[in-house]
């Protein structure tokens, strides 16, 4: 399975991903913001990062940015609730693939399996 850092500032949604993710396996750490989550993988990288769009200090677009800068290999998956209408925005910003919060498990680890496949070249859609 993955290590996966969620980064988002709600914590009942941060943990709700978290519990998603682990119960199929994943290890998973927690960034409440942009800076935060930033710092954390420029210590310790994760297999994918899950960020939400719409945060205070870093937003999401910026966040992915700069992860994308500072580590072009990060695997980033885009979420937001609150303005959806970013979510391409995000996927041109970086991001591997883009969800509508709430997330459904199942979706999530589909698209935790896809951004996996992508990083290692296997393009196809996931079974």
């Amino acid at each position: 399975m993955a290590t996966v850092l969620v980064i988002d500032d709600d914590e009942v949604s941060r943990l709700a991903v978290g519990s998603a993710l682990e119960a199929n396996g994943h290890e998973v750490h927690y960034a409440p913001n942009g800076e935060v989550g930033l710092e954390f993988y420029g210590k310790s990288p994760t297999d994918v990062v899950i960020v939400d769009l719409a945060m205070p200090v870093m937003n999401g677009l910026r966040t992915i940015q700069e992860l994308r800068k500072n580590y072009t290999g990060a695997r980033i998956i885009a979420m937001s609730g609150v303005s959806p209408e970013q979510l391409p925005l995000a996927e041109e910003s970086g991001a591997l693939r883009s969800m509508a919060k709430p997330v459904n498990p199942t979706e999530l680890q589909q698209a935790i399996e896809e951004v996996m496949r992508r990083s290692m070249g296997w393009e196809g859609p996931v079974d």
